[in-house]
């Protein structure tokens, strides 16, 4: 598919990858939701136990993300071969990562949580829900591949599909082990583990039964591994270790904040992990919208049409700042019906309300940001994002660590590190691509054959 960069194109692209997000994060909201209605240590632990479980399963988005840059570039060039080339070294590189990842999490887990996190209870009840989710190690990265084979050729539909029937098993299978019905015990967090795992292995199902049922592997050439070289798959390494270290250095950034927020109370962690749900369920247009830039740069540069790059970036930023604001707006009027959703605690419900107008404020830079970082992604430049998010990430945590460990100051200050992160974000991607500097980094991508 060769994509022009108009509105319609973007919007076509986009709102899948919205709903197919939004239901991917019902699955994290379920989860808050449930256990905020279940136990308090389990609302805490979980925050702790689903950011430290992603640091390492992103390296697995990481490497997604930026064979989605050559898939899509191939898809401009409309060279269907190349994409299934890609995508067969892709899935072998994230089958070895897999295992390397559930080896982690089978044995390295309890030291790490036993290092870093003050309280027992939280650390025995985060472990029991990573144990569980490791079991889903495998489909959940590969279920990375699908998403950015099917986002780089710019057919996302069946995201929203596959993602829809995840969310609805993790609302089954959460109310049935959570809160024990129909013969199950209630497993509370670790049943939270259970119906999570469960839920990513029906993603994983959707995908690869829609791959093979619509001859995808004819069309692309792809599941025969014919053309497995090293050099190939090293190019796509050498290509995605950028982006797997920007995801590493930013989500362990955050685990920094919330290990912080831990060591204030843990009443201050669970109304940080209420938070850490309404946005990451307030992103969601925009992160989809940044998979497009990404993905609509990339296939406008293999058309060569050179020009037409930041004209389609602008259409892109146009759209994610005018849903943005729609939703701030809604969520800004309506606090507490939104917030009476993850819990029943009237206090915590309360306190959530001052550090919900600081995140507020951040989500202002976040929706022009997160577009523009994507877009340079999208340039085959990965590493400018890198040595931007080591910077941003330096001033976050420096701000974290004055504000909130040394001072321990209010949530509704301690929050303002995102605002920090994302302004600093916003300085940094409008000067790079304002400059015109962005024309001296595209990368070739090419696969060879």
């Amino acid at each position: 598919m060769q994509l022009k960069g108009t509105y319609k194109e973007i919007w076509t692209i986009s709102y899948p990858i919205i709903l197919g997000s939004l239901a991917h994060s019902i699955n994290q909201l379920i989860d808050t939701a449930f256990l905020g209605h279940s136990s308090k240590t389990a609302l805490e632990a979980i925050t702790l136990a689903g950011i430290f479980y992603f640091v390492f399963i992103f390296i697995a988005g990481g490497l997604a993300r930026g064979c989605q840059v050559i898939i899509a570039r191939h898809s401009g060039e409309g060279n269907n071969e190349k994409i299934g080339i890609a995508f067969d070294h892709l899935l072998l590189l994230a089958s070895i990562l897999s295992i390397l990842l559930m080896f982690f999490f089978r044995y390295g887990s309890s030291y790490v949580l036993m290092f870093v996190v003050k309280s027992p209870a939280i650390q025995k009840a985060a472990l029991s829900y990573i144990r569980m989710m490791n079991y889903a190690v495998i489909p959940v990265v590969l279920g990375f591949c699908f998403n950015g084979f099917y986002t780089g050729i710019g057919k996302t539909k069946i995201i929203t599909i596959a993602t829809v029937c995840m969310a609805v098993t993790n609302s089954i299978a959460g109310y049935i082990f959570i809160f024990g019905k129909f013969g199950v015990p209630p497993l509370g967090i670790k049943g939270a583990g259970i119906a999570t795992a469960i839920a990513d292995t029906v993603l994983f199902s959707v995908y690869l039964f829609h791959f093979i049922y619509y001859r995808q592997p004819e069309k692309y050439n792809a599941f025969t591994f014919k053309f497995i070289r090293v050099k190939q798959s090293w190019s796509i390494i050498k290509l995605s270790t950028p982006i797997v270290l920007q995801n590493l250095i930013g989500i362990g950034s955050w685990w920094f904040f919330f290990l912080s927020i831990e060591k204030i109370g843990e009443h201050e962690l669970a109304v940080s992990g209420i938070l850490k749900s309404l946005f990451v369920f307030i992103g969601i247009p925009v992160w989809s919208l940044a998979s497009t830039s990404n993905t609509l740069i990339s296939n406008i540069i293999g058309q060569n049409r050179i020009d037409e790059v930041v004209p389609a970036l602008k259409k892109v930023l146009v759209v994610s700042v005018g849903i943005s604001m729609s939703i701030n707006l809604i969520i800004v009027l309506f606090p507490h019906p939104i917030l009476s959703l993850f819990t029943n605690d009237t206090q915590l419900i309360r306190d959530c309300i001052p550090p919900f107008y600081t995140l507020m404020i951040a989500l202002l830079f976040f929706s022009s940001a997160m577009i523009m970082n994507f877009g340079i992604t999208g340039t085959g430049a990965t590493f400018i994002p890198t040595i931007v998010e080591v910077f941003c990430c330096l001033f976050y945590v420096a701000y974290c660590y004055y504000f909130v460990q040394l001072k321990q100051s209010p949530l509704y200050i301690a929050w303002g590190c995102e605002v920090v992160y994302w302004l600093s974000l916003l300085t940094f991607t409008t000067i790079y691509w304002g400059s015109g500097i962005w024309r001296k980094y595209i990368k070739n991508v090419d696969s060879p054959v």
